[in-house]
């Protein structure tokens, strides 16, 4: 089940509900550290056009730290994504684990800053970290998405094996070289002599 975005401050106990949710209203807010949870689901990343994410469900722990002249922002991600296995195609359970950390500076004015240093000016009143939590929860996912070893569909890789061990290692070698030729009439014959050619 989706859990609704929400926002809370457990070090006081109060809750805070804000009427958009991934943004956080920091006017108000004493001097110190505050912390925030959200929920991210499939109606969340489905507010972006190129999403890789589904059937996600990830909790974000967020510390906000307000200073005089500054804010800093700390974003724990953890939780699951389902994701094609990469050996066999059988649905795995992903777990995902990211971090990400960014500071706000007071300024005359608002500016594009470095990824890591937003500048606010004195009209500014909240944070908008909608951007910024799809994007941790992107570069949080592993490069390969497998099952442990051993608990993958049995069938599948069994199969696989065997038209791994059918190829011809030699056929491919060649059909390899072949494709790096630029003038097909050089293509290397299939001969068990095509080696010597080299020499």
């Amino acid at each position: 089940m989706l859990k609704i975005p929400y926002l809370c401050t457990p070090l006081n106990r109060k809750l805070m509900r804000v009427k958009h949710p991934y943004i956080i209203p920091f006017i108000g807010l004493k001097l110190g550290t505050h912390t925030f949870e959200f929920e991210l689901g499939d109606a969340f990343f489905a507010d972006f056009e190129y999403s890789e994410i589904t059937n996600a469900d990830f909790h974000v722990l967020v510390t906000l730290e307000k200073k005089t002249t500054m804010m800093e922002v700390s974003m724990e991600l953890s939780g699951e994504m389902q994701w094609p296995c990469d050996r066999c195609g059988e649905t795995v359970q992903i777990p995902i684990l990211g971090t990400d950390h960014l500071v706000i500076q007071h300024g005359d004015h608002t500016e594009d800053s470095e990824d890591e240093i937003w500048i606010f000016g004195p009209q500014e009143f909240q944070i908008d970290i909608r951007q910024r939590l799809f994007e941790l929860a992107h570069l949080s996912l592993p490069a390969r998405r497998t099952h442990d070893d051993g608990d993958c569909n049995e069938e599948v890789m069994s199969k696989m094996s065997e038209l791994e061990a059918s190829d011809d290692s030699d056929s491919k070698w060649i059909a390899l070289k072949n494709m790096k030729l630029e003038n097909p009439s050089d293509q290397l014959e299939e001969d068990e002599d095509w080696e010597e050619d080299d020499e």
